[in-house]
């Protein structure tokens, strides 16, 4: 059982229920957000969940048509000024923690200009995580660079930046699709019917310790490093949706609790609490700023640390500095 599978099953259920329900403001909200997780999969490059499902009719063109029966628009894709997979970047290696430091402090320099709206919920996202000072916070980042930045700007103390996504985690194992076997035990967890955090982690933690067996220095780095973090308690911060490396993390130290902003549709039961909205919408909106996304690029991981590369990009690095600005701007505010 793997993300295949178990979501050809649960579109299977969805569009049923949609199907046989009387359509109401709640079934017409899941349905658009069913259309939008798979457009943002087709975005992203992954059409073979679509494409099953299109052969069902189970897929984007029954979704459509039962909302354009109903007189409802779909949810709309962010819009790109800019291909982050054709951007160049700079030949010096930064480390991350400096080049966080660099941003900021050109951030502060640039003109006051109108603050994105979507910081606004990001500010909110901030201040829903709370701070405790016994509890270390852990950005996972491309895409909490904002958030830490509020953070970071608010002078709180133990708040770390880790750039630990795809990339830098199918560096470390030797094997680029690592994560995949990380992400396998979320599934079969889903499949056995885990449907609370407790339950779904009492399967998950364990599955995922034995997958990471197979990777021993990937394992060994990753649990020093969470060694060398001083505090009581260890709150991982992430985007969404499926929570990967947040579950990973708490499957290595006992320390880790998670916060993400949002999460699939699927999972919404199984991280409440832990999610700050089950907009999953809003995920794209999130992930797509570019100072999260565009602006710096993983080069490597040595002795503990990350080290990054900045976009060579004029304009990127203006609209990047200036997501930073107004980020800076709503943490002032909110002192």
């Amino acid at each position: 059982m793997g993300f295949l599978t178990y979501s050809m099953d649960f579109y299977r259920r969805e569009c049923r229920r949609l199907q046989n329900e009387a359509p109401t403001a709640d079934t017409l909200c899941r349905a658009r957000r069913l259309l939008k997780l798979l457009d943002d999969l087709l975005d992203e490059g992954y059409a073979e969940l679509a494409e099953r499902l299109e052969a069902e009719q189970m897929g984007p063109s029954f979704l459509r048509g039962y909302l354009r029966e109903h007189h409802a628009d779909p949810f709309p894709m962010p819009a790109k000024e800019f291909d982050a997979r054709k951007l160049s970047y700079g030949t010096e290696e930064i480390e991350l923690c400096q080049a966080v430091d660099r941003a900021l402090s050109a951030a502060k320099r640039t003109e006051e200009a109108e603050t994105p709206a979507f910081l606004r919920r990001l500010r909110d996202f901030c201040r829903w995580i709370g701070y405790d000072r016994e509890t270390a916070y852990l950005f996972l980042l491309r895409d909490t660079l904002l958030p830490y930045a509020y953070f970071l700007n608010r002078g709180r103390e133990k708040i770390f930046p880790w750039l630990l996504n795809r990339k830098s985690f199918g560096e470390l194992t030797g094997q680029d699709d690592a994560d995949d076997a990380i992400r396998g035990a979320v599934y079969r967890a889903l499949e056995a019917g885990c449907n609370d955090f407790r339950e779904f982690t009492r399967r998950v933690l364990p599955e995922i310790r034995e997958t990471m067996g197979q990777y021993p220095r990937a394992e060994a780095l990753l649990r020093e490093m969470l060694k060398g973090i001083d505090a009581e308690r260890i709150c991982v911060i992430e985007s969404g949706c499926c929570g990967t490396f947040p579950l990973l993390l708490m499957s290595l130290d006992a320390r880790v609790d998670l916060r993400m902003y949002t999460t699939y549709p699927y999972l919404t039961e199984v991280f409440a609490g832990r999610i700050f909205t089950e907009a999953y919408e809003e995920n794209r909106l999130f992930e797509t700023m570019l100072s999260q996304e565009a602006y710096f690029r993983y080069s490597s991981l040595r002795g503990g640390r990350f080290y990054v590369r900045k976009c060579a990009d004029a304009a990127v690095e203006e609209r990047a500095l200036g997501e930073i600005r107004g980020m800076l701007t709503e943490a002032e505010a909110a002192k």
